[in-house]
């Protein structure tokens, strides 16, 4: 019996591996692309950083958290739903376009091992942009922003990403009905960064609004990372 599991470990471990190779070598194959994103995601953190510095008051409520501080962990949760629309969703979508989703969908391994390879790529790619601009934060500005409560951090990002790879599932084969990909991603990731408490707390959302924020279960992730960080 534990010759059995051990051999399915290991077999599912070589499929992850398998899928997180390919979407990597995938990936650094347009060094443009590449060079692009790791460019363009941190100038618009600066640039929406620059007014949140500017124009917002130095505390967000009446307790001692900067507005600063908080915009920088809305950044850090942005990008990581991001791995969930772009990481998992956009992949099944490319391999629609690509004519290749038959082959993917008939391949004699797990799915869901396929597309959690492919959204570790992404999410390693998240975590390298989101480590280089702390350091330029840290490094070039005088905020610096810290986790007060780590064990507590790192267990609800957990909850997060798990919660995140079953929307990103979710959101997969919602692309493979509708068409406008795109429109569907775009309306999905404004919302998200509107209505989760991401950037500015969910108190200032006009009341009829903040009933759907309470009603999406990202709110509470965030809320709780938000409190172990701040």
């Amino acid at each position: 019996m534990n010759s059995q599991n051990t051999n399915a470990f290991v077999r599912i471990a070589g499929e992850f591996r398998a899928a997180f190779l390919k979407d990597l070598r995938s990936y650094v194959r347009y060094p443009a692309w590449l060079l692009g994103e790791f460019i363009s995601t941190p100038l618009w953190f600066f640039f929406f950083a620059l007014g949140v510095t500017l124009f917002s008051p130095t505390n967000l409520t009446d307790s001692s958290i900067n507005s600063f501080d908080f915009f920088y962990f809305g950044f850090i949760f942005i990008i990581l739903f991001s791995t969930a629309v772009w990481g998992i969703g956009q992949s099944v979508r490319n391999e629609q376009q690509a004519g290749t989703l038959e082959q993917f969908l008939l391949a004699p391994v797990n799915r869901a091992t396929l597309i959690v390879g492919r959204w570790a790529r992404v999410f390693l790619t998240d975590i390298l942009i989101i480590g280089y601009t702390t350091l330029i934060v840290y490094t070039a500005g005088n905020e610096h922003p810290a986790i007060h409560n780590p064990a507590l951090f790192l267990f609800s990002l957990g909850l997060y990403e798990i919660g995140l790879i079953g929307f990103g599932l979710f959101f997969a084969g919602l692309t493979m009905r509708i068409k406008s990909y795109n429109t569907l991603s775009n309306i999905v990731f404004f919302g998200y960064m509107i209505l989760t408490g991401a950037l500015f707390p969910i108190y200032v959302i006009p009341l009829p609004f903040r009933y759907i924020s309470m009603a999406i279960p990202f709110t509470y992730f965030i809320d709780l990372m938000r409190n172990a960080a701040l």
